[in-house]
């Protein structure tokens, strides 16, 4: 679904590990410091097409400065999403 992040509207998509492993380029998401683009959130469906609304944050992975979206969905239970190439 698609999303007005900054000037430009980016798509999202969840991702699974394998991804967000290539998009975090290796590095540990919990331990870098996440920057919450206030007020930014990306609309996405789980695997039952149910609407999620995730918090759009921001992170620096190799110097550079990345944006994802993750909420806590249940207890310890997070879903990220990243923008569509």
């Amino acid at each position: 679904m698609q999303h007005l992040w900054g000037n430009t509207f980016m798509n999202w998509i969840i991702a699974g590990d394998a991804q967000l492993a290539r998009y975090f380029e290796q590095e540990n998401v919990w331990s870098k410091e996440w920057k919450r683009a206030i007020g930014k959130h990306a609309v996405v469906l789980d695997h039952n097409g149910v609407e999620l609304n995730l918090t759009i944050w921001e992170a620096t992975f190799n110097g550079r400065r990345k944006c994802f979206a993750a909420d806590e969905v249940s207890n310890s239970v997070w879903v990220f999403a990243l923008p569509e190439p």
